[in-house]
């Protein structure tokens, strides 16, 4: 699938996920979970694939059963919690005995082995996997205290109920959007001593490479590097 196609699809998504943020009507919420679901575990529903399938009926049979207890909004708001929830492990998975970092698996893919190998970079990796787990782990936290205690206690009505809304599903995009801008510079202070790949370069081999990112390799120079430089 082009690149041009799989941002046309994204940007239908956002678009069907705001009208039915806006609407607040549960069935059409629905539709956006069970698509979303079903775009994130497509690549794994083979034949022979049973894990998938029952999870993927699971999640599918949860939406059903909320919808039609009349909570098909609920279970769009809950997708921020559960990205967010499912980020921090993939990120802190990797950080886990002799895996290689995430970011460390990014580098390699991006720029190769050789970049991995440069002084305080495998340091650096390690450390920014860390950080955007952390980062994770508390949007998670202030989504479930979001979710489960102070919004069902307000009125809908209450301009604090639409705010903390809007956190939950802007927000949460917009600050790991800020964080990667700020780690960019800080990384361009830091790592001064190395060269640095234009971002337009870096985010078109991104896109090209990021399956890479879900295998660990023995290859990686560094790999359960805990040292900063």
């Amino acid at each position: 699938m082009s690149q041009l196609r799989i941002v046309a699809l994204a940007l239908g998504y956002v678009a069907l996920v705001a009208t039915a943020w806006i609407t607040g009507d549960d069935l059409l919420s629905a539709v956006c979970v069970v698509l979303l679901v079903s775009a994130v575990l497509a690549p794994r529903l083979g034949r022979q694939a049973r894990g998938p399938w029952i999870l993927w009926l699971a999640l599918v049979g949860g939406v059903v059963a909320m919808t039609l207890a009349g909570h098909g909004r609920t279970s769009l708001d809950l997708v921020p919690l559960a990205v967010n929830l499912a980020l921090a492990a993939l990120f802190g998975h990797t950080l886990l005995g002799t895996h290689t970092p995430l970011i460390a698996r990014a580098i390699v893919a991006i720029e190769g082995a050789e970049h991995l190998a440069l002084p305080k970079v495998a340091g650096y990796a390690r450390a920014l996997t860390a950080a955007w787990t952390a980062l994770f782990l508390v949007q998670a936290l202030l989504f479930a205290i979001l979710l489960g205690g102070w919004l069902p206690g307000t009125d809908g009505s209450d301009p604090m109920h639409g705010w903390a809304l809007s956190y939950l599903h802007v927000g949460g995009l917009l600050v790991p959007a800020l964080f990667m801008l700020a780690e960019y510079a800080f990384r361009r202070w830091y790592l001064r001593h190395v060269p640095h790949m234009p971002p337009q370069q870096f985010f078109r081999r991104l896109m090209q490479n990021w399956p890479q990112l879900l295998h660990d390799r023995e290859a990686i120079p560094g790999r359960g590097a805990r040292h900063a430089g």
